[in-house]
Parts: structure tokens; sequence; C-alpha cells
């Protein structure tokens, strides 16, 4: 949420708000197509998931028109991380109903910084895993964003 976010806001700050995107040429998608090798058994072919998922959006503002934000001004509330969480649970909660999904939503919540009470539960349990030595620092890959910190 928070990556894009920073990189609504990048995009604002360089192509402007509304954003005026460069206009990128069909050239180069011809050329690269033209040189990967033709395969002739198409259950062989090793780019066609990755073609699939890549979508043809290049920035984040495509990518929100895409899901069908069309607005610009409710575009620009999603620089703010804390709009993402106001905004997409109601839509998932409408979207599970809509499948037939029966749930108590009474004891939903966010499990995020953001709910100071899930936080302090995890904080707390950690600490009690930790001091039963269940939990031992070691060598583990993370994301680090050095903008963040």
């Amino acid at each position: 949420i928070k990556a894009c976010a920073d990189k609504l806001k990048r995009e604002m700050e360089e192509f402007g708000f509304p954003p005026n995107f460069p206009e990128e040429t069909d050239l180069a998608e011809t050329e690269a197509t033209r040189d990967d090798p033709v395969i002739k058994d198409k259950s062989k072919g090793k780019k066609s998931k990755a073609v699939a998922k890549a979508g043809s959006a290049k920035y984040q503002w495509q990518i929100m028109k895409s899901i069908g934000i069309a607005d610009d001004d409710e575009i620009l509330k999603f620089a703010d991380s804390d709009h993402w969480l106001e905004y997409f649970p109601p839509l998932a909660k409408s979207d599970l109903k809509s499948m037939g999904l029966h749930v108590d939503w009474r004891r939903s919540f966010i499990t995020t910084d953001v709910n100071p009470f899930y936080d302090s539960f995890v904080r707390w349990q950690f600490v009690r895993l930790k001091e039963r030595q269940k939990v031992k620092y070691g060598k583990r890959y993370t994301i680090f964003s050095p903008k963040d910190g």
C-alpha cells in the first residue's frame, strides 16, 4: 500500500496533476516480437504467463484507472496510504457478499499498524514468544526502502 501511494506521489511530482505521461512508440515492441523465436508448441512457451500478467499499464496512475477509478480527484486521494484502507475493504466485503459468502463482519478489523489495538496485540504476542525463546533473531531477506528508512 505504501509503495503504491509513494509511486503515485512520485508520478504527480514528475508528470503533474493530472499526470501527462510521455507517449511511447510501438516500434520497440514490434522489434522485440520480431526477434523472438517462433515456438511451434505453444505449451513450451516461457513468456506467456509473464506477458499475460504484465498488462499494458506502466504507471500506477494508469493501473488505478484500469481497475475502474476514473476520476483524477479520486486517484489523487490514493497518494495517502490511509485512503487505501478506507476505500478497498468495503469493496472487498461487497464482492464477497455478491459471491454468496456469509460472514459475521462484526469482529472484522484492519490488520495494519493503523489499528492500534491489533498492533499492540501483535507486539504483545511477539514479546511473549521472545521471552519463551520461541522467536529468535536471524538472517532473513526483507524488503527495505531507503526512502522510508
